[in-house]
């Protein structure tokens, strides 16, 4: 078995590089044959590809957040690799999807087991791969003021002030979500429970059930909004059922009636043609999990 380690330097707030040395040292001592590749800013996937092709790789591990995880999974989709997270990052949705440690010992522990489950990932039309979730309009507002709080703000903390500042001055806006219109503050989905720094916005999602899980929060005024919102941490948001709804699907097309539509996806953000189509991919990635799951 050959092992790479696709470590993201500035990670957890450039932490992750320095936690990856000490993590290499255990994996020596454990005679486990490996090599470890330092990420690039932005778009990575190919350049990773080509050389887990050419040294044998078996075992692929994004050493990092959640938008490492995200390019990372881009690289392997199609090979015969077994793909695994080692959390190192600020932000860590999808490990905390699927319970992975953060300690050394046990991130060799789970390494050494080899346990692993067949997950479904979704794909974006166009050919982009995602983990865990994509976001529309309000929601990827907030991301991209959140990425500006991560300098001053840890985890969820970022998420709730880059909130507050967009409740200020946005306006919501007609979609059309598999052609039916809706007047929403947020539309979301996803492949996994948690997002935003913990945040449990589709509490029915699962990463191996087949299906992506679509939430939608009406138009509401602030002050309800704020009220709803801490209940999102709990996932009990779904009480509120004149003003949250959660569908389940294996395809959804969201139609924001722009020539291009900026997304959130796994915590980055892209801008795509609209409108855009995302899709399930059943039982497509041999993720390693943690043996105590």
């Amino acid at each position: 078995m050959k092992y790479l380690f696709a470590v993201n330097p500035v990670s957890g707030k450039n932490k992750a590089k320095a936690k990856m040395e000490k993590l290499a040292e255990r994996l020596k001592e454990e005679g486990i044959d490996f090599i470890t590749y330092e990420t690039q800013p932005y778009h990575y996937a190919d350049d990773l590809r080509n050389v887990i092709i050419k040294y044998g790789v078996t075992h692929v591990f994004a050493v990092g957040g959640d938008g490492t995880a995200h390019e990372v999974l881009n690289a392997v989709m199609g090979l015969d690799v077994f793909f695994g997270v080692v959390p190192f990052g600020s932000g860590n949705d999808f490990a905390r999807v699927m319970n992975l440690p953060k300690k050394i010992d046990k991130i060799v522990e789970m390494i050494k087991h080899n346990d692993y489950v067949t997950i479904d990932v979704g794909k974006v039309e166009g050919g982009r791969y995602f983990l865990y979730y994509i976001s529309f309009g309000f929601d990827v507002i907030v991301l991209k003021k959140s990425i500006q709080f991560r300098k001053i703000f840890k985890g969820a903390f970022s998420y709730i002030a880059a909130l507050i500042a967009t409740l200020v001055g946005y306006k919501c806006r007609t979609i059309k979500i598999n052609g039916e219109e809706r007047l929403c503050y947020l539309t979301a989905i996803h492949n996994g429970k948690f997002y935003g720094g913990g945040m449990k916005l589709n509490p029915y999602a699962e990463v191996n059930d087949g299906l992506l899980d679509l939430c939608t929060v009406k138009k509401i005024s602030r002050l309800k909004f704020l009220t709803l919102f801490p209940s999102v941490f709990s996932g009990k948001h779904y009480r509120f059922k004149r003003i949250v709804s959660f569908k389940s699907k294996r395809q959804f097309t969201i139609d924001t009636g722009n020539g291009e539509v900026l997304v959130g996806i796994d915590g980055e953000l892209y801008e795509l043609p609209n409108p855009v189509t995302v899709t399930v991919v059943p039982e497509s990635v041999k993720f390693i999990r943690y043996k105590f799951n």
